[in-house]
């Protein structure tokens, strides 16, 4: 059970920017939850707090629901423009049906980008409404991406080596010719050494060490 103490405390730490932002973080995801008791000392952080330290802030507060307060504090991040994609789903999700307009006229006053736009719209739904929009994106990256537009053509694709052994390698008729001049010198009981008359010659045997056989 988490203590008002301990949360004020946590919180102490999450808005302490001299501290390592790993010890901050592990602060941060301490108070998403079950903190409700400390939901208006967050918000009096929160209004005095910028950059990175305010976007946490607002970013857990968007977990405890209902309050206007916070409703206002997500709709000021979203038209700040540094995170459209992630205020607009925080909206959707806080579920205050006043987002569906703000949202509509948001995407109609600003240039989305394609991923923008599916969270503005998935927002939109989640709250209820309807979201009509007739933008081409068929340029954004994201949306091309998406729809694999842009995918290379299977050609560019294959293996280099996919031609040489689609049949089936075969081999040429040196390699046929050096084939059978090996039999029949095996058939003879000639080990195949020009250079010597020593029975106890090895120099052949690099052929067995290059198949890994002693």
């Amino acid at each position: 059970m988490k203590t008002k103490e301990e949360m004020l405390r946590m919180l102490g730490i999450l808005v302490d920017e001299s501290l390592p932002y790993q010890k901050r973080l592990e602060a941060y995801e301490y108070l998403l939850e079950d903190c409700d008791e400390i939901v208006d000392d967050m918000l009096e952080k929160f209004y005095a707090a910028d950059g990175e330290t305010g976007k946490m802030l607002i970013e857990i507060l968007a977990g405890y629901k209902g309050n206007p307060a916070i409703y206002m504090g997500l709709v000021s991040y979203l038209y700040k423009g540094e995170d459209v994609a992630l205020f607009a789903r925080l909206l959707g999700s806080y579920g205050d049906e006043r987002a569906v307009d703000l949202l509509k006229g948001f995407a109609e006053e600003y240039e989305l980008n394609y991923n923008e736009y599916m969270e503005v719209r998935n927002a939109v739904e989640q709250l209820g409404g309807y979201f009509d929009d007739t933008k081409d994106y068929s340029d954004d990256p994201f949306y091309r991406y998406l729809k694999g537009l842009d995918e290379p053509e299977t050609d560019s694709r294959r293996s280099p080596f996919e031609d040489l052994f689609a049949g089936g390698a075969q081999p040429d008729d040196g390699a046929d010719d050096g084939a059978d001049d090996g039999a029949d010198d095996d058939a003879d009981g000639d080990d195949g050494c020009d250079d010597c008359d020593d029975d106890d010659c090895d120099c052949h045997d690099h052929r067995y060490h290059f198949l890994g056989e002693e």
